[in-house]
């Protein structure tokens, strides 16, 4: 694809905001020292107005210049260099622009009052001197602007940044939530399968339990987050399920502190502590046992606490590693809040619990 060529006239009206406010300063600047050494009289007025034409010109011509070759590429070195070669060609173009303006108007004044051969070597004079004086001007305000056009660079550099890493948070955490979803689905049409054989009528239940589970996982994944309200709602749903399978084997019990139902956290993140609670905790009990979950306001943070009664440990070798919902569960809360977020795992004899910690969010 061809390069698109720069217009000439910016288009921008803060960056004729700037231009205009740094053409009133030179006009303030020069008009004072005319007060000062000299005489304010309609040539020198006429010649401050007349010289803020072809010095603006000459300044978007560097600009022109500079985005349509591209020497953003080159180094702090060749660019001074450039500079310093425009910027006096185009300083005594300013002069030579000004004088030619100003002569049939002016002439006395431009030529010192000489004629001839003598006339043309005075004005030749002026031009040279305050072609250097309008270089410096030049100069000034390229290098205004080659510093203001890097820290330009700098800032899109640093949004594109941005841009990349969130793409990739995002894909991380779709493939981690596409990682939880057939964990958890797998496990319920496991016990349903087996609930079709002892029981239709619950096993229809089940189902329809499912169902409602499934949809809000497939909704809160296009979201991105959830509210605690909603996590409690499929977490009821996933509890109904689960008792038509376990029945009184299962002790759920939920402490809720009041006013934290509108926090928002991960979807499914809650969830699935559950579902491993109930899968590696309670359903390996023939007796059953308790299901606790916990939700606590710590002010800045929301503390959600999934404890339940587990086997007595076997003797042998401790058992390494988490499986893969809880370190899921924990990158997620990496990508999403970084440092301001845990999980903590107590593995007692007979008691497991997982603690999540976010920060509170509404």
């Amino acid at each position: 694809m061809a390069a698109t060529t720069p217009p000439f006239f910016p288009r921008q009206a803060q960056f004729w905001r700037y231009h205009l406010a740094a053409m009133a300063f030179v006009a303030g600047v020069t008009l004072a020292s005319i007060l000062l050494f000299g005489k304010l009289d309609a040539f020198n007025g006429t010649a401050t107005l007349i010289w803020m034409l072809p010095y603006t010109l000459a300044v978007l011509g560097f600009r022109w210049l500079y985005l349509r070759q591209a020497w953003a590429r080159f180094s702090m070195r060749h660019l001074i260099s450039l500079v310093v070669m425009y910027s006096l060609a185009s300083g005594m173009a300013v002069m030579l622009g000004v004088s030619a303006l100003m002569a049939p108007f002016f002439w006395p004044q431009l030529s010192g009052g000489q004629s001839g051969a003598a006339a043309w070597a005075f004005l030749s004079r002026q031009i040279f001197s305050n072609g250097l004086q309008a270089q410096l001007f030049i100069s000034a305000w390229a290098f205004v602007y080659l510093s203001a056009a890097a820290a330009e660079r700098a800032r899109e550099g640093e949004l594109q940044n941005l841009r990349l890493q969130m793409s990739l948070k995002a894909a991380q955490l779709s493939q981690l939530a596409e990682q939880l979803n057939p964990h958890f689905l797998f496990n319920a049409l496991n016990n349903i399968r087996f609930m079709i054989h002892e029981d239709g009528t619950r096993a229809d239940a089940m189902i329809v339990s499912l169902s409602e589970i499934l949809r809000y996982s497939l909704e809160s994944n296009q979201r991105g987050s959830s509210t605690l309200r909603e996590e409690l709602e499929v977490i009821e749903a996933y509890i109904s399920l689960m008792r038509s399978q376990l029945e009184d084997r299962l002790d759920f019990q939920l402490q809720l502190a009041p006013g934290l139902q509108a926090c928002k956290m991960p979807p499914m993140a809650l969830q699935l502590l559950v579902e491993n609670a109930i899968k590696h905790g309670i359903e390996p009990l023939p007796q059953g046992g308790r299901l606790i979950l916990e939700l606590r306001d710590e002010g800045r943070d929301l503390l959600l606490r999934v404890g339940n009664d587990k086997p007595a440990r076997r003797p042998g070798p401790a058992r390494k590693g988490l499986g893969l919902g809880l370190p899921n569960i924990e990158r997620r809360l990496q990508l999403l809040y970084g440092p301001r977020a845990s999980l903590k795992v107590e593995d007692g004899a007979q008691f497991f619990q997982v603690e999540m910690r976010l920060p509170k969010e509404l």
